[in-house]
């Protein structure tokens, strides 16, 4: 996975950033303000630090070679949209949606992620670290060496994903719904095989 490429100019607070359109260079940090509608932003080579971006209006948003740290993203819908080379560590991305979006280069350490539908999307280079994705949804997706380190996918759906040669092994699958597509040419360790043939109907004769 390739690292986000940064070269910071200054510090400045989320509304001086959004007024002065100012998303390019710099760390950004949170500051309460009132709502401030934007249709669409890029944030290029920036740290964004605490910021609760459910509070602001923004209809289209972007990160290319960021560091996003204990930032909240819940409920918000990200379509048709390109993420490269960024890291997202210790998000609230309740709900959140990912549809018929292309995500390279991303790596998610600590981030929650229930409740949130994936969907129609590519993922290329990206790494799951100690994340949770409890009663998510994945549909039609396509992936390129995706990484998965102690997840937790209890009660997920998983239904016509490309997800050859994924590695569920250490994480939790416990309770998820899916079809043979979705788990061909997967690894799993020997517990969630014995939970899958029973999930697939499948008979195993002594």
């Amino acid at each position: 996975m390739k690292k986000p490429i940064i070269k910071l100019y200054a510090e400045i607070d989320i509304v001086k950033a959004l007024k002065e359109e100012l998303y390019c260079n710099y760390k950004i940090i949170n500051k309460e303000g009132n709502t401030i509608l934007k249709d669409e932003i890029l944030f290029d080579s920036c740290e964004l630090e605490k910021i609760d971006f459910t509070k602001y209006k923004i209809k289209k948003l972007e990160f290319i070679d960021c560091i996003i740290n204990n930032c909240d993203f819940s409920n918000l819908e990200f379509e048709k949209i390109i993420f490269k080379r960024c890291q997202f560590k210790n998000c609230k991305m309740l709900g959140i949606s990912f549809i018929d979006t292309s995500l390279n280069d991303i790596q998610f350490e600590e981030c929650i992620l229930s409740y949130s539908n994936f969907s129609n999307n590519k993922f290329k280079n990206i790494n799951f670290i100690n994340c949770q994705f409890l009663d998510s949804t994945f549909f039609d997706n396509i992936t390129t060496k995706l990484k998965l380190d102690n997840c937790n996918f209890m009660n997920c759906q998983f239904y016509n994903n490309d997800f050859n040669g994924v590695d569920f092994s250490n994480s939790n699958i416990d309770n998820i719904t899916t079809d043979l597509k979705s788990v061909k040419k997967i690894f799993i360790n020997q517990n969630q095989a014995i939970s899958l043939v029973n999930l697939l109907d499948i008979i195993v004769k002594e």
